[in-house]
């Protein structure tokens, strides 16, 4: 009996001193990505399904940005966070086209596809020649510069409404416009921020678009009115 307490007991404290023999690494990887522990409950089942449709793209989009490391470098942390945003948008555009109705907004959605698409070509060939870069900011800090503009980017974007009632065409208006408006809150964030020529000017381009597809969105929605069936 002494014999096994004494295993018990010397199992627990080799456990134990393992766990916190190397505190630093612990240190580092969280310090390695972003904090969104603010966020954590609000993005829905990002272990296993995301769901389907619109919301379901949308669930998608937001863990996958959760899951991003940050680098601590505002022109590639914006390019990886745009990259993913992109991303929901063109897999909702491509759910309106499968599944929409209203030819005004499948329009749109096909607009956007080709836009965004491209643009997530570019985002990724930044990303991809920018495998070591120099920190010029710290993305733990959000009470100032692009660490703010991301984490109330991430605010805004959990904040978004479950666009769940009304046909497949309202829920992808309803769904893009506040997707919009976070993009284009990142983009403003990032020309106050950026430094690179491409990705700024990119960026200008995505607001300018961005803000004419919001008011257009805006302008189908008033047109139908307020019935959810339509």
């Amino acid at each position: 009996m002494k014999i096994t307490h004494f295993l018990i007991l010397s199992t627990t404290l080799s456990i134990s001193m393992t766990s916190c023999s190397n505190p630093s690494t612990k240190q580092n990887d969280v310090h390695s990505e972003m904090n969104h522990d603010s966020m954590s409950s609000n993005v829905m089942d990002t272990s296993s399904s995301h769901g389907s449709g619109t919301s379901g793209a949308m669930n998608k989009m937001m863990s996958d940005m959760h899951q991003i490391q940050m680098t601590g470098n505002v022109d590639v942390d914006f390019a990886m966070m745009m990259k993913a945003h992109h991303q929901g948008a063109v897999d909702m555009a491509k759910e309106e086209l499968r599944s929409g109705t209203a030819d005004q907004v499948k329009s749109m959605a096909g607009k956007i596809v080709d836009a965004q698409e491209k643009e997530i070509d570019e985002l990724n060939n930044f990303i991809e020649s920018h495998k070591r870069p120099q920190k010029d900011y710290d993305p733990m800090n959000k009470e100032v510069g692009f660490g703010k503009v991301m984490n109330r980017n991430m605010t805004m974007m959990m904040d978004m409404p479950k666009a769940e009632d009304g046909s497949t065409d309202q829920q992808f208006a309803r769904m893009m416009l506040p997707h919009h408006r976070s993009a284009v809150f990142m983009a403003e964030g990032f020309v106050q921020s950026g430094k690179d020529p491409k990705l700024l000017a990119m960026s200008k381009k995505m607001i300018a678009d961005q803000k004419a597809e919001i008011k257009e969105l805006q302008d189908w929605l008033s047109s139908i009115g307020p019935n959810p069936n339509r």
